[in-house]
């Protein structure tokens, strides 16, 4: 990716991974608490923090992109956004320009105004 003019890394991410979230209870998914899930995106957006510090000074755009709670197998199509909808936003990221952002968390379920949300 080192030789790319535009390298992008994108993971996946989950609102459930955010601490922040998790410690305010007002938040619309706080009684949903994991033993693995949750955690182990919380291990995936820390380890974005990292690269995204870490390669700063390059091409590198480094997100994490939370594709909101999403129809699919995985919840038993219990979702209300649809996969084209959720894909959308992680593409987007995938082929950011030269200034688009690095190093955030970006989640419209969380933001829907914004986008940003809380590590």
């Amino acid at each position: 990716m080192k030789k790319s003019d535009a390298p992008r890394i994108v993971n996946v991410t989950s609102g459930l991974g955010s601490l922040t979230l998790h410690n305010d209870s007002t938040w619309q998914y706080y009684q949903v608490k994991t033993a693995a899930y949750g955690p182990s995106k919380t291990a995936l957006n820390a380890y974005t923090v990292v690269l995204a510090y870490e390669l700063k000074d390059t091409a590198f755009k480094i997100n994490v992109v939370d594709p909101g709670y999403t129809a699919t197998d995985f919840n038993h199509h219990g979702g209300p956004r649809h996969v084209t909808d959720a894909a959308k936003d992680i593409v987007r990221f995938a082929t950011l320009d030269e200034n688009g952002p690095h190093g955030i968390f970006y989640s419209v379920d969380n933001n829907a105004e914004t986008g940003i949300s809380p590590w």
